[in-house]
């Protein structure tokens, strides 16, 4: 009955205000990949966008439903609820106490950062959904070696891969867990299991080898230390809030020195899968950056249950400290959802922003957008904008040469947060027309999203203002 209540729960958290904000970039071409025909979708898949191709093709049959945001986004609230559950089975197979599993359980359907995914039309709930499901059968497994619970444990983990690369982490996570596990290991069937991993992720294989520049994560920034805080607080809590997460960690940790070990066996794996993914993901960002918070959310379900079985060993020794420290995470994860949901401009207003330039432009004006993600996030508004305008032109940056005849109006839409920057790139448009263009009166400032108008000049107009 916990359970499904805290499910139930979990679903309504992450669809309560969904469509408060629009799609982001990202969200954009995953509604655009969702509409396009089977040939560019395969096509454009293979090319460039393999790493999600699981979740692509999830997202085209889902979007049989409908192609409002509501809809895009609902693949990912169901899958994030659905990991609650999941969680749960984790926690019962490594430890006898259920209300652990159920802690986990409680503070997984919680979780701000996951929630924050959970919300968003990427693939990020799908492979957490899948390591979480591929754990529990790697632990099944190990303990329990039939042929069907090695079968599961490769398909899943492959399926996993085929989500998002990262989840390869969480699988040599598994791996370098046999390390600590107490009892016989059954190589044989492991060796197995492995091996059909390996053949099912053949075509990842050949497609990361064919991108070989690893040109797809070329956007990630060169590792500071900042950015190590930020994966802090995207697996526990923001700022010293994640201290609840920390002090649980510790304790659960200090434990297993005085356990036998089978009894420390579960602690060990689940600090394994927590940790291995960080710890390498930081080395090889030192020669190949590589550090974004969303990347590890593969390890926010091994953030949870370390954190419940800390609680519990508090617990252990006095009762009211544990649900003291329960509590206070509780609380502060609904407060960092709280603040979450009441901050709407964290997002990119790519709603409003085109909205706005859509119900001014005239047909045959200009729309410069940022080539790559630009493009299929404005198309999907303009598609479902009830004024449709014939003609408009096309560029992608303010060097572009303008179009014969001139347009009456060329406009500017982007971020200003991003490289390169759109209040930029309009002010060099502006400079370097300012005889022949008139800036006019910019769009209200909304959003880190914007737009700019620029219109012919006629005489007696200011050149530039």
């Amino acid at each position: 009955m916990g359970l499904t209540v805290l499910t139930i729960g979990a679903a309504a958290l992450r669809v309560s205000r969904l469509t408060s904000q629009g799609l982001n970039l990202d969200e954009g071409f995953s509604a655009y990949l969702g509409r396009i025909s089977v040939v560019d979708f395969v096509a454009t898949v293979w090319n460039s966008e393999f790493n999600m191709v699981l979740y692509y093709a999830l997202l085209r049959a889902w979007m049989h439903l409908g192609h409002s945001e509501f809809v895009i986004r609902s693949l990912s609230v169901v899958l994030g609820a659905a990991t609650v559950p999941a969680v749960y089975l984790v926690g019962r197979r490594l430890f006898p106490q259920g209300w652990i599993a159920l802690c986990a359980s409680l503070l997984f359907a919680i979780h701000p950062f996951q929630v924050e995914l959970s919300r968003s039309a990427r693939s990020y709930s799908l492979v957490i959904l899948l390591v979480t499901i591929a754990s529990y059968f790697f632990v099944r497994a190990v303990e329990d070696p039939s042929w069907a619970n090695c079968a599961a444990y490769a398909m899943l983990a492959a399926g996993a891969v085929y989500s998002h690369f990262f989840a390869l982490l969480v699988v040599l996570a598994h791996a370098a867990s046999l390390l600590f596990f107490p009892a016989s290991i059954p190589w044989k069937r492991l060796f197995v299991s492995f091996a059909l991993f390996l053949t099912l992720i053949v075509p990842f294989a050949v497609f990361m080898w064919r991108h070989a520049d690893a040109g797809h994560v070329a956007w990630v920034l060169p590792f500071h230390r900042q950015q190590a805080i930020y994966l802090l607080y995207a697996l526990t809590l923001s700022k010293w809030r994640s201290l609840t997460y920390i002090v649980a960690w510790i304790a659960a940790l200090v434990s297993t020195l005085s356990l036998a070990r089978r009894a420390a066996w579960p602690y060990r794996f689940i600090a394994t899968w927590l940790g291995l993914p960080v710890i390498v993901t930081l080395l090889v960002s030192i020669w190949r950056p590589l550090v974004v918070e969303r990347f590890l959310a593969v390890c926010i379900p091994a953030s949870v249950l370390l954190a419940a079985a800390g609680i519990a060993k508090v617990a252990g020794g006095s009762r009211s400290v544990g649900l003291a420290l329960l509590a206070l995470t509780v609380f502060y994860s609904a407060s960092n959802l709280r603040h979450y949901m009441r901050h709407p401009e964290y997002g990119e207003n790519w709603r409003e922003a085109s909205a706005y330039l859509l119900s001014n432009a005239q047909p045959g004006d200009e729309v410069v957008l940022l080539a790559g993600l630009g493009p299929p996030t404005f198309d999907y508004y303009r598609e479902r904008n009830a004024r449709k305008i014939s003609r408009l032109l096309f560029a992608d940056s303010a060097s572009a040469p303008l179009p014969v005849p001139p347009p009456q109006n060329v406009w500017f839409i982007g971020s200003v947060l991003l490289t390169p920057n759109w209040a930029a790139e309009a002010d060099a448009f502006g400079q370097a027309h300012k005889d022949r263009y008139c800036a006019e009166s910019p769009q209200p400032d909304t959003g880190s999203v914007r737009v700019w108008q620029f219109r012919r000049c006629t005489s007696g107009d200011n050149h530039f203002r």
